[in-house]
């Protein structure tokens, strides 16, 4: 009987995942179709299942809406928010994980709510601050908000890491004549690689959708992918099968470097489960 059940419980569950998979992965899969399609086809009242494949939608994107920029821009501020994000990260988790300061967890607790907060709530200030210091359409801001937007997140999961990394490493590096700076890069560093991975993955993932923050702080010099695609919404129509395309390309980057580091990013975060 109990053997039945169990066997009942992981049908039941293979199903339920299954239709999950479904739900969240069809939306993807019927913007793909969607790019492939001519301006009629996917306009349709019944949506269409057999239609002449184009590729006309993503040469436009491309090459005639200019939409490759807006990806470099994309490209350029998340790699560089996520690494100073990383950075700042390992500065403030490595301290309080390994010599358990005072207020440890009043400070990252206080750290964590400032992830809390919706950003559409701090919008107004910070436009009227980069303003004040003629900091609108530049990297400068962007790359300034997304590396402070994803801060909290990398010291929480970085000082995860850092709290499963035994301090005998770091004592027998110290030993072996290292001093604390060149222990924390030879020894320490290289274990929690897998969870620095998962926390730049992650960074580079919020960075790259992040749509409000870009929206109200850059323009056509800094555009960024996301906000590129509300050209495809005109006063007559939507542009369904170039907004398809465009959609597909911002999808795709993510969609190869989370599917290449996939291992490392589980591993970090299964190694980077905060303890109490």
């Amino acid at each position: 009987m109990n053997t039945s059940k169990q066997k009942c419980l992981a049908g039941l569950q293979l199903i339920i995942v299954l239709l999950a998979m479904v739900v969240f992965v069809f939306p993807i899969f019927w913007m793909i179709l969607t790019s492939l399609k001519t301006q009629n086809d996917a306009f349709t009242a019944v949506p269409k299942w057999i239609f002449s494949v184009t590729f006309d939608n993503y040469k436009t994107v491309l090459f005639d809406r200019n939409f490759m920029a807006y990806l470099m821009n994309s490209f350029y501020v998340s790699l560089v928010s996520t690494l100073f994000a990383v950075l700042l990260g390992c500065g403030v988790a490595y301290p309080f994980a390994r010599y358990g300061l005072r207020g440890t967890k009043d400070v990252l607790t206080w750290i964590l709510t400032l992830r809390i907060v919706p950003p559409i709530v701090s919008i107004t200030p910070i436009y009227l601050l980069f303003s004040k210091f003629n900091m609108l359409d530049s990297y400068t801001a962007l790359i300034l908000m997304y590396t402070f937007m994803n801060l909290p997140l990398a010291i929480w999961l970085l000082y995860g890491f850092f709290k499963d990394v035994p301090g005998e490493l770091e004592e027998s590096a110290l030993v072996d004549g290292c001093n604390r700076f060149t222990a924390f890069f030879r020894v320490i560093f290289p274990v929690v690689a897998p969870g620095l991975i998962s926390a730049g993955l992650l960074s580079f993932i919020f960075a790259w959708n992040e749509f409000l923050f870009a929206n109200i702080l850059s323009g056509p010099n800094v555009r960024t992918a996301p906000v590129g695609l509300n050209e495809y919404a005109t006063p007559v129509s939507v542009l369904w099968g170039q907004i398809a395309a465009a959609g597909t390309m911002i999808i795709v980057p993510i969609a190869v470097i989370t599917i290449a580091l996939q291992r490392k990013m589980v591993r970090g975060l299964t190694m980077g489960a905060v303890k109490g």
